[in-house]
């Protein structure tokens, strides 16, 4: 296949579920010169993918990019820990119950969410995912893809613990065995993973989310109530007064991997049906680390794939971008903001 990575401007494919992180990670993205969205696939997540299909629609029209096409991928099917659908978060509809009307058009039907990401792979389309990884597995499994693309994916953590369970976030646990495909397929370099060791650091604070009741662009407009639902129970593991939004933070780094910092780290996914089921365990030790891809050495053995695990973000500039957004690029919105000049990565 024809490999497309070299195009001045980048491809990127986006596997969602469709929530409201999902809904402002997806906004901007739209947004952003230099980047195609050649597609999106919907999978079941914080709701069951033909309703993730539905608001993604939504979200892309209200975007200004309704050329972009939407495809319905697969629901969690196998064996995976008992999880209850965040209702208190994201809304029985995913887009927090605020009464958005229908999208004018539907996914497509022409191709199913797994072809196209296989053709999409082999082409070496980068590739962000925001939800469970079982559309990317069964395209993996289906032979079709050949992993040649830049994997980003919002999952999985290495120190924060779990928010799903209390040692599996909610990504991985919906579907650990596709966690563990897809981290244990061959790719061109090793996957990004955005887990909840930055993502409960780079939140919202009362700054940002005021700056939606000023409706200064289309995406604080769009976001605004359904960001105050989520705001209510989202920030359940972060300090006092903060929000995180996952998949925003996600889908800045698949574009600019300055955000954070990152190792290589051995990292498996625990499909074991024990209370750490759904886990991302990050071997940290050191001297796994520095045996990773090296011979098996006893205790110096690394256990897992290697993975680029973020460890710190620049949270500073996370916000500063969210606040550029949200305020339709005003220097106003920075006013009176005093931004640390070194010691950023937390």
């Amino acid at each position: 296949m024809q490999d497309l990575r070299n195009d001045a401007v980048r491809r990127l494919v986006v596997d969602s579920d469709g929530g409201i992180d999902d809904a402002a990670a997806v906004f901007w993205l739209c947004a952003q010169e230099n980047l195609r969205v050649v597609a999106i696939t919907a999978v079941g997540g914080s709701v069951p993918a033909q309703l993730a299909a539905r608001n993604l629609r939504i979200v892309v029209e209200a975007a200004g990019r309704p050329d972009i096409p939407i495809y319905i991928g697969l629901d969690p099917s196998a064996p995976a820990p008992r999880t209850r659908r965040p209702v208190l978060i994201h809304g029985h509809d995913g887009l927090g119950d605020v009464g958005l009307g229908p999208p004018r058009t539907g996914p497509r039907e022409d191709e199913t969410a797994i072809a196209v990401l296989g053709r999409e792979l082999g082409r070496g389309t980068d590739l962000l995912t925001l939800g469970p990884l079982s559309n990317v597995a069964a395209a993996i499994a289906s032979g079709a893809a050949t992993c040649d693309s830049r994997l980003t994916f919002m999952g999985g953590s290495a120190r924060a613990g779990g928010n799903a369970r209390p040692w599996a976030e909610a990504n991985i646990a919906h579907d650990p065995g596709a966690a563990a495909a897809v981290l244990g397929a061959v790719w061109s370099s090793p996957p990004l993973m955005v887990g909840l060791d930055v993502t409960h650091r780079a939140t919202l604070t009362r700054v940002e989310l005021d700056l939606l009741d000023r409706r200064r662009s289309p995406a604080a407009a769009f976001l605004r109530e359904s960001l105050q639902m989520y705001r209510r129970a989202a920030g359940t593991f972060c300090a006092a007064g903060e929000t995180p939004c996952h998949d925003l933070l996600a889908a800045m780094v698949a574009v600019d991997a300055a955000l954070v910092e990152t190792e290589i780290l051995p990292v498996a996914v625990d499909t074991g049906g024990s209370a750490a089921w759904g886990q991302t365990v990050v071997d940290l030790r050191e001297l796994a680390r520095k045996r990773l891809g090296g011979p098996d050495d006893g205790n110096a053995s690394a256990e897992g794939t290697p993975v680029a695990v973020a460890l710190r973000v620049d949270v500073t500039e996370f916000r500063h971008r969210v606040r550029a957004f949200w305020g339709n690029g005003s220097p106003e919105v920075d006013k009176g903001t005093n931004y640390p000049l070194v010691n950023r990565f937390c």
